[in-house]
């Protein structure tokens, strides 16, 4: 038999800026299949509300959501230019036509002090979108009026067409008008304008067939929610954790299908490869237990555009509010304070009460002020932790704590907190020290890594850190570490002891490292170590390593001037005996063990997985 030669298909079109599905499909540009999770979203009965950080394929969700509502199977099937799609491949849905309603919510902004004649022209510009001029009566004064209008109007139209007289409102953005005026002295008024227009959807809904909404932040269901009650918060669902972003999986069929038009790296930045997407930019999980770790689209797509690994994420904008509160002076430390230590140490989910909603009540009881900065000055740290969270600077790890989600965040947030601190012309110096400190303690090499220490210390502001210099010591050590993620040096999770927490306990492959910070002339290092063995610190450690260490760091005058090191076994009992800032400290690691107890190579217990987040 006479063989046909298969054409191959053309070459995808890499995009990082179109989000339109219909655009993405006929013009051949690159598409990661997600119609199959999309249909499964949609077969939740309720209204449905999802959110994700900015630039995490939102409204490309909903313009694939769109399409499926369009009828048009042909968009979703294969014609030799493009691949056929899971909905149509599985025969996954079946096709209804219905007029789809769309609101960007990221237009509306503040006129005289109101958002109605914004949301009346979004409504208007929407029945023009729709064709729906002269089908409906809008009211220039009252935007929930001309929204029941045109819902009205659309669902007869679908009465006269043949259909059940019901619609489908896609909102896209919803807190967009509430983030970009959560400053804004009229604000309060401007959450009910808001509250009273979404709650059109609830009483209109004999005529929403479906309403999908989707934005950056959630709230407390008070306040803006109790208007919206009806519909159901899917963003934390397991079952549609992976709804957009792109899995592992998905990348290892990206990376096979486009590797070949890889364009050589510009700016001399490093190449770009499999191995790196996964060590610079994987890491997000918006759910608790054991779900696969994601990618955000926008990197994945720059850097393929670009050939190279880069802080694509942190160079697109940044949520206002988020942006200026890292950019605001910081408070003086004070060691009651969370706040210090908010961008660098979350710490547990369960410090957060397992809720990382943001608190509309509490947004209404911000005075108003003049200047962002000036309510800024108002924030508290319980309510800075869930923001962050919610948009990408923290991620949820397996073991219910937050953390930067990937190298990409962690070092867009150290160099946030690097302007804070350190002066400019100072900063290439104090990344030099935080660096060679790092290393030295990855090597277990105590005397260089103080050392280094003692040389960064003088770069960061004396004036904030006096009276509270071992919480300053935690602070700059903690900012540091922003620097290792997702290598070999890692926080450990949680450090908890009989008697309280330490300070801070860091793990390698094959040690764990306890910390503790004394200062002024009442304690000593001594005492530190003391107290990292009669607490416990190590006695219950999550983690099984051949050596473990308490080190106790003794600063006055901004300076470390004495530390006292000691081996403990896996049971939190001592070991050999201490090394002290008076002592030699071993040329050679495998000395370092020997000494506290471990000959190395030895057999073990076999070490259990990293928790390092990949």
């Amino acid at each position: 038999m006479r063989q046909i030669p298969v054409m191959p298909s053309p070459p995808l079109h890499i995009t990082r800026s179109i989000s339109d599905f219909r655009t993405l499909r006929t013009q051949n540009l690159l598409y990661v299949d997600k119609t199959a999770q999309v249909v499964e979203f949609l077969q939740v009965p309720d209204s449905l509300l999802f959110t994700r950080p900015r630039r995490f394929g939102k409204s490309l969700l909903l313009s694939t959501i769109e399409a499926l509502y369009s009828g048009d199977r042909d968009l979703f099937a294969g014609d030799g230019h493009r691949p056929v799609l899971a909905v149509v491949q599985k025969d996954l849905w079946d096709w209804p036509v219905r007029p789809v309603l769309c609101l960007d919510m990221q237009v509306v902004g503040v006129r005289d002090g109101s958002l109605v004649p914004a949301l009346n022209n979004l409504v208007a510009a929407a029945a023009t979108d729709l064709r729906m001029d002269d089908h409906y009566r809008p009211d220039p004064h009252d935007p929930t009026w001309s929204l029941v209008s045109l819902i009205a109007a659309l669902a007869r139209q679908d009465s006269d067409t043949g259909g059940e007289g019901k619609i489908v409102i896609l909102v896209d953005e919803y807190d967009a008008p509430i983030l970009n005026q959560m400053h804004h002295p009229q604000a309060p008024q401007l959450r009910q304008e808001l509250a009273e227009f979404y709650g059109v959807f609830k009483y209109q809904s004999v005529r929403i067939e479906r309403l999908v909404m989707t934005g950056v932040t959630r709230f407390v269901k008070t306040g803006l929610w109790s208007r919206l009650n009806q519909v159901q918060d899917e963003s934390t669902s397991r079952q549609f954790h992976d709804l957009v972003g792109f899995t592992d999986a998905e990348l290892d069929t990206l990376w096979a299908d486009v590797q070949d038009q890889v364009p050589p790296p510009e700016d001399n930045g490093p190449p770009l490869s499999r191995a790196g997407w996964r060590e610079w930019y994987n890491g997000y999980r918006f759910a608790r237990g054991d779900v696969p770790a994601l990618y955000n689209p926008l990197t994945i797509m720059s850097s393929l555009r670009q050939g190279t690994l880069g802080d694509f994420w942190a160079r697109t904008g940044h949520l206002g509010v988020v942006e200026r509160r890292l950019q605001a002076p910081p408070p003086p430390l004070d060691p009651g304070d969370r706040m210090a230590l908010a961008l660098t140490r979350p710490g547990a989910l369960a410090d957060y009460d397992l809720d990382l909603n943001l608190n509309l009540d509490w947004l209404a009881s911000l005075q108003p002020a003049d200047t962002p900065e000036a309510v800024l000055a108002q924030w508290e740290s319980d309510q800075l932790v869930p923001l962050l969270y919610q948009t990408g600077y923290f991620t949820l790890r397996p073991d219910d704590t937050l953390a930067p989600p990937n190298h990409e965040v962690a070092a867009y947030l150290h160099r946030a907190l690097m302007a804070h601190w350190v002066v400019a012309a100072d900063r290439p110096r104090a990344r030099h020290h935080q660096d060679a400190m790092l290393a030295a303690l990855r090597s277990l090499d105590v005397p260089r890594m103080v050392l280094h220490f003692n040389s960064l210390l003088p770069l960061f502001p004396h004036q904030q850190f006096r009276g509270v210099e071992a919480h300053a010591c935690l602070l700059i050590m903690e900012h540091a570490l922003l620097l290792t993620h997702g290598q070999d040096l890692q926080k450990v999770s949680e450090q908890s002891g009989a008697g309280g927490d330490a300070d801070m306990a860091l793990s390698g492959p094959d040690f764990t490292l306890v910390l503790e910070f004394k200062a002024g002339a009442s304690t000593t290092a001594e005492q530190g170590q003391t107290q990292i063995r009669d607490r416990g610190y190590l006695q219950a450690g999550n983690r099984i390593t051949p050596l473990y260490l308490g080190l106790a760091l003794h600063t006055r005058d901004r300076q470390v001037d004495t530390w006292r090191c000691q081996g403990y076994d896996e049971f939190g009992d001592s070991v050999g005996g201490p090394l002290t800032h008076e002592d030699a400290w071993p040329n050679r690691r495998e000395d370092l063990f020997r000494r506290w107890g471990y000959t190395p190579g030895a057999p073990r217990d076999a070490l259990p997985p990293s928790d390092i987040v990949h």
